[in-house]
């Protein structure tokens, strides 16, 4: 009979159950102390700011952080969530109102990015009880215009709950109090129910008829006055970054902790090139559909988290339609929107988006800041507005200019009691 392999059986042997516990829990503490060294994520500026020349005391600015929404900007924020969370849940049970605090501030975070402001969330009971909500630890009645998708709520809540490691328990439209439909909520873990949410419409809000966002180029972080009052102002603008542009993550940093939206600038091939220069790792017309992908990922990491993409030049590839299959499709399986600025002549922008199934926008106005006198803007302005009206919606690219800045700032109110909204870039293409 021929002889047994006398192979080890120690090459055969898995590995020990120990083994595969004890490295799980060491990815798990190091991906906790991570999470609590660097915070969850990026919280929300609030909305009253303090006076220039003062700082909050260090209690108070943590009280103020913890009631902040919270925005997950990336994968690796939403990562850091969900580790914060479970972590709550698995060594803290006891601390209940810890993962209440973090849930609400998930939740707000999610709604302010759908266009739901906290001024509209009541956290009070009694008022989220007079609406019909469920009995919970938390209960919100929160006020929306009567045009607001319960849909598209309800998603950006259910969202939110994943990110967290929780579920909508429970879901539901019934007759609201006045008129139309309001959305029965329950939100939590496991059988555990946090939070109850009613949303219901009501006749005292007005949902814009026109939605403004401006789009800032070349702001120059040298010129520091002009700049920081751009990032300190309350008006939502979003920055277009030229990702070859020395100390772009610098500035892209200090965007985003004013809170205010980074879009990538990308370069794109105009017609005259080479003689007129789109800039490093431009988008031309002989380059394939790899080269197109990996020119525009190492865009995206100069600039970090990015809440879309927005040409720079682009009059000769962005009538090309295999170019902007090639640069649509990558930013569609990103989800990001593509805002086309080239200006005058024909482009295959809107075209080829609807293919793809990309979201697309075209810059159609600008405030290039060579108006002198406020009458001059306020008459540009005025403009942009008529237009805002007439298709929904319009984008704007704007140049850093402090004559413009305090024109908008000063008409921003009027314009809103109007139905005219100023939003991010990215809310146009909800």
């Amino acid at each position: 009979m021929p002889k047994k392999s006398r192979v080890s059986s120690r090459r055969r042997r898995a590995p020990s159950r120990g083994l595969i516990v004890g490295i799980s829990l060491l990815l798990v503490c190091v991906a906790i102390v991570l999470a609590r060294t660097h915070g969850p994520v990026r919280p929300v500026k609030p909305a009253a700011t303090e006076t220039p020349g003062t700082e909050a005391s260090t209690p108070e600015r943590a009280a103020t952080d913890e009631a902040r929404p919270i925005i997950a900007d990336s994968d690796w924020d939403r990562f850091k969530l969900r580790v914060h969370s479970e972590y709550l849940r698995a060594f803290r049970p006891k601390d209940q109102a810890a993962l209440y605090r973090l849930t609400s501030r998930t939740l707000r975070g999610s709604l302010e990015q759908i266009g739901v402001e906290r001024y509209r969330i009541d956290e009070r009971p009694g008022a989220a009880r007079a609406s019909g909500a469920s009995p919970a630890p938390v209960q919100w009645r929160i006020e929306v215009p009567r045009r607001a998708s319960l849909y598209r709520i309800n998603d950006a809540v259910t969202q939110a709950m994943d990110m967290l490691g929780g579920h909508v328990l429970y879901g539901a439209e019934r007759p609201a109090r006045t008129a139309g439909l309001a959305l029965h909520l329950k939100l939590g873990f496991g059988n555990q129910v946090t939070h109850a949410l009613v949303v219901e419409p009501a006749d005292s809000l007005f949902d814009a008829d026109a939605r403004i966002a401006f789009l800032v180029t070349d702001a120059d972080p040298e010129s520091a006055v002009l700049f920081r009052s751009f990032l300190k102002s309350s008006i939502p603008f979003s920055f277009a970054l030229r990702p070859d542009v020395k100390g772009v993550e610098d500035e892209a940093r200090s965007i985003r902790g004013a809170d205010h939206e980074v879009l990538l600038h990308l370069p794109i091939e105009p017609r005259g090139y080479p003689q007129v220069d789109p800039g490093k790792d431009a988008i031309l017309l002989d380059l394939s559909r790899i080269e197109i992908q990996d020119r525009i990922v190492r865009s995206l990491t100069r600039v970090g988290p990015a809440r879309g993409v927005m040409s720079r030049y682009g009059s000769a590839a962005l009538n090309d339609p295999d170019v902007m299959r090639a640069v649509l499709g990558e930013l569609r399986g990103r989800d990001l929107p593509f805002f086309d600025s080239h200006g005058a002549g024909p482009s295959m922008t809107e075209e080829i988006g609807e293919e793809t199934g990309a979201r697309t926008v075209v810059v159609a106005a600008n405030l290039d800041g060579t108006w002198r006198t406020a009458t001059a803007v306020r008459m540009r302005l005025k403009s942009i507005v008529a237009l805002a009206i007439q298709h929904g919606s319009v984008a704007v690219m704007l140049r850093p200019n402090a004559l413009v800045l305090t024109v908008l700032e000063a008409e921003a109110p009027k314009l809103r009691a109007q139905g005219v909204e100023f939003v991010p870039a990215s809310r146009l293409t909800l």
